[in-house]
C-alpha cells in the first residue's frame, strides 16, 4: 500500500465506527516542533535534524475516559547523512518524516475544563528525502501525554508532547541511492524523535 492511502484508510476506520456506535467525533489541528535525533549503522549515519511539525488527528471519543484516534504528522527536516560506501552520496539533503498513526487516548474525564490524556500509537514513518535517496517506510511506535483546555463544549485547546519511534527488525534506513539499494544507508539503531505541540480540538458531534 503506498503511504498516500494511509491517512484516507485511518478517516475510513474512524468514520466506520461511528456510523455504527453512539459516541463522539472530534477533529484537531496541531503544530509544534521535532528536537534533533541521530541513528549510527555499520555503513552510514543520519541525523534528522530539528524542525517545525504540522498535522491532524480525527478521533472518535468512545467514553468520557476513551478515544480511538488516527493522527497524522509530518515534519520539515534536514537528512544530514554520512555515506560510508559512496562518499558523493553524503551531505545535508532536504526532505520530510511522515507518521500515520491509529492509537487509543485515556483521562480520568474527556469532558472536564481541563482534561489530562494519554495515548499510546502504532503505524508507520514514511522518510522521505527529495533527491538521491527514496523514501522508506518503517513501522512505528508512538506514545503522548497531554492536556486539553475546554473554552466551550465544542472546542478546546491542546497541549501534548510526544515521542514517535520508527522500529524495525533491521534498523532504520533512509532509502538507496540511484547506484541501488548497495549505496543506501541503513543504520543499526532506532530513531526516537521527541515533539511538542499545540493544537486546536473542536467537536464535531457530541455524545
Amino acid at each position: 500500500m503506498s503511504y498516500k492511502n494511509y491517512f484516507f484508510l485511518g478517516f475510513v476506520l474512524i468514520a466506520s465506527v461511528d456510523s455504527f456506535c453512539q459516541g463522539g467525533l472530534k477533529v484537531t489541528g496541531f503544530g509544534g516542533y521535532t528536537i534533533q535525533d541521530k541513528v549510527y549503522g555499520y555503513n552510514g549515519e543520519v541525523i534528522i535534524r530539528d524542525g517545525p511539525h504540522f498535522g491532524g488527528m480525527l478521533s472518535y471519543e468512545k467514553s468520557n475516559n476513551m478515544s480511538i484516534d488516527f493522527t497524522y504528522l509530518r515534519q520539515e527536516t534536514t537528512f544530514s547523512i554520512s555515506n560510508y560506501n559512496v562518499i558523493g552520496n553524503s551531505g545535508n539533503i532536504k526532505g520530510s518524516v511522515n507518521y500515520y498513526m491509529l492509537g487509543t487516548s485515556g483521562s480520568p474525564d474527556f469532558s472536564a475544563k481541563v482534561s489530562p490524556y494519554g495515548g499510546i500509537m502504532l503505524g508507520a514513518a514514511v522518510f522521505a528525502p527529495s533527491e538521491k535517496y527514496s523514501s522508506e517506510t518503517k513501522f512505528a511506535v508512538g506514545g503522548k501525554l497531554g492536556v486539553i483546555v475546554h473554552a466551550n463544549d465544542k472546542i478546546g485547546i491542546v497541549l501534548q508532547t510526544q515521542l514517535m519511534v520508527p522500529v524495525q527488525g533491521v534498523g532504520l534506513g533512509v532509502g538507496c541511492g540511484g547506484g541501488g539499494c548497495g549505496s543506501g544507508v541503513s543504520t543499526s539503531s532506532s530513531a526516537t524523535q521527541l515533539g511538542f505541540t499545540g493544537g486546536i480540538e473542536i467537536k464535531l458531534n457530541k455524545q
